[in-house]
Parts: C-alpha cells; structure tokens; sequence
C-alpha cells in the first residue's frame, strides 16, 4: 500500500510541478484544525510529510494562524504551542489579523503553497483553486494527498495551450541561431522573380548632332564634300551621250557643204 502511495504522491506532485511551477522545498501551509488534529494523534508533522512526499519539505505557518489559535483557549495551548515552532512567513496581515481561512487564501495567490487543513469549507475552496494543492488527515489520522480536480486540470490545458504558442516561438528563433553559426545547412529555397526596372532613355539619342553644333556656331552649314585616296578630290564624271549613227552621218554631210 504504501508504494502505491507513494506513486500516486509523485504522480500528483508531478502535475503540480509541471503545470504551476512547484519547486523543492515544498512549502506546506499549515493551519490550525490540520496542527490540532495531527498533535491528538502525536503524528510528527515534519517528519510525516518528509517521508510522504520523499523530498525536501517546509511546514510553514502566518501570524494570523497562531493569533487565532492562541484566542481558542486552554484546550488549544498545546496546539499554539505547537505551531510556533515552525516557520513563520509574512502575511501582511501583522496590524489587522485575519482568522486563519481568509490568511490562507490570500496567501496562496502569491506564492505556491500546499495547504494543510482540516476545515471543510476550507478544503472545498482549496479544490476550486487552480494550482493549489489539498493535504490533509484522512479519518483523522492518515496522511492524504488529493487528487487534482477537474478545475486544476482545466487551467493545466488552458496553461499547456499558451506555452505551446511560446515554444514554437522559441523554436524558430533557436533554428534561425544555428542557421546563422553554420550548425545547420540551408535548405534551398526558389529564387525570387526579378523586378523588370525602368530603363532610361539612350543618353547618346539624347546628344545633339555636330552638324547642328556647327550650324548653331559658323550661322552656315558645310558643303558635303568626297575625298578619294591622298586627300584629291575627285570631280564627278560628265555623262555622255551616244547619238545614232545616221545623225552622225548627216552632220557630217553639212560640214562637207
């Protein structure tokens, strides 16, 4: 029984620590109700919950939890005694002391604590608060853990949800860090299309002509000349024409006269 026990400790705990962020030493936030009930049966509230949760363990108490104590009466004295000895944590309650259950509850939304109580109406607002563990004394004498409630696993998934978007954030900024110090290769990816650019007119069209820079400058334009081999210009050829043979001959006929 007891290594079931014992499983089950590490399974809770495990749900606990991975989704609410539990840390050794377990701080266990001990009341009034749970100290009286475990001194009746001489239970070593210390030693009890090392050997329960088999690691590091811190039994705590508030300034609030003995002042309500020590106000119960003689048959308590013991039970404030008791409670004194163990480590007492501020609850900011010192000028205004609260009774025990509304310390409790304002100190768990600051801070991860297992609550240890035998109060009823405690127990059942500790069930409906997400991350807070319950642990009491089953019949009033065997060290309990209880089970997470369906409200705690409720914010567990919702939790797991928002990480998850967290991780796959982390994952890529850790991969672009090993892309650029070389630790993995690049995958190839398709070029991207070039941008067909503008292009600008050619500067050469743009240029004015020399014939018009000579114009503009001497008021008269230079007459085309062609030059052959030695810089001699060359005279163009006058055309001849060939008359027709009976003309010839009667030219020469009058020359005769």
């Amino acid at each position: 029984m007891k290594i079931t026990k014992h499983k089950k400790t590490r399974k809770y705990m495990s749900f606990y620590i991975n989704n609410f962020g539990f840390r050794e030493p377990l701080l266990v936030l001990i009341d009034g109700s749970f100290c009286h009930a475990a001194y009746k049966i001489r239970l070593q509230i210390e030693e009890q919950l090392k050997k329960y949760f088999q690691c590091e363990v811190k039994p705590i108490v508030t300034a609030c939890i003995i002042t309500e104590t020590d106000n119960l009466g003689g048959n308590f004295l013991s039970t404030s005694q008791l409670l004194k000895k163990f480590l007492v944590h501020r609850c900011g309650h010192e000028k205004r002391p609260l009774d025990g259950s509304a310390c409790i509850k304002s100190m768990t939304k600051t801070c991860h604590y297992i609550v240890a109580t035998q109060d009823r109406a405690l127990q059942e607002w500790v069930r409906e608060q997400p991350g807070v563990p319950l642990f009491y004394l089953h019949n009033g004498s065997v060290p309990t853990m209880v089970q997470p409630s369906e409200a705690h696993r409720q914010a567990a998934a919702q939790g797991q949800k928002t990480r998850v978007g967290i991780r796959e954030l982390d994952e890529k900024t850790i991969h672009a860090l090993k892309v650029k110090e070389g630790l993995v290769p690049v995958e190839p990816t398709a070029p991207k299309p070039m941008k067909k650019k503008q292009k600008n007119p050619n500067p050469l069209s743009c240029k004015k002509s020399k014939k018009k820079q000579n114009v503009q400058q001497n008021g008269t334009a230079d007459k085309p000349t062609k030059a052959g081999e030695g810089g001699v210009v060359k005279k163009k050829a006058r055309k001849r024409i060939k008359l027709p043979k009976h003309v010839i001959e009667h030219l020469k006929g009058k020359s005769g006269v």
